[in-house]
């Protein structure tokens, strides 16, 4: 059986990557979720919206998160820290404290926590507190992808209902 022939240097690397991707996922087994402890690092990217600002605010929300924690694998419990880089509406930073949990049985993830943020050009405060959920694919018991949604409330007078769609990756030491 003959492998088709890419048309162009893209399609060769694309063609390439995919067979990199498939023997590496076919020569690292997937693991279930690990019964041991440890430091977890989460990394996503992260879209969506405000709702209920005043009119003439803009209410698109991107940004990008790098989270620190301590899983304790028997219970599936993490408390967590989470730094985000706003970039729009405007720049700006977000300290996010919570604890999240692994549903057992079930690649699912929950999470709850505050957060703090500077967006709008207002000062340093309290803005939000978030409710998430999130569908997790372990690669290896180390290795992790999820997609989830955080929606929330509003914890200041001046701050909307935020929708969050979230894509990520973790990495368990």
């Amino acid at each position: 059986m003959r492998c088709p022939r890419p048309r162009s240097a893209r399609a060769a690397l694309g063609h390439g990557a995919a067979a990199c991707l498939a023997l590496a996922l076919a020569a690292v087994p997937a693991s279930p979720r690990a019964e041991v402890s440890g430091p977890v690092v989460h990394v996503s990217l992260a879209g969506g919206g405000e709702l209920g600002l005043d009119p003439g605010e803009k209410g698109g929300v991107f940004e990008i998160a790098a989270a620190g924690g301590w899983e304790v694998g028997r219970w599936g419990l993490r408390p967590e820290v989470e730094v985000a880089l706003g970039l729009a509406p405007d720049s700006n930073v977000a300290l996010r404290p919570g604890v999240s949990w692994s549903v057992p049985g079930a690649p699912l993830r929950l999470r709850i926590a505050l957060d703090a943020s500077n967006a709008r050009n207002r000062d340093f405060g309290w803005r939000w507190l978030l409710l998430g959920a999130a569908w997790e694919v372990r690669l290896t018991g180390r290795l992790g992808f999820d997609a989830g949604v955080d929606l929330g409330g509003p914890i200041s007078g001046q701050a909307g209902l935020p929708v969050l769609l979230r894509l990520g990756t973790s990495l368990r030491f």
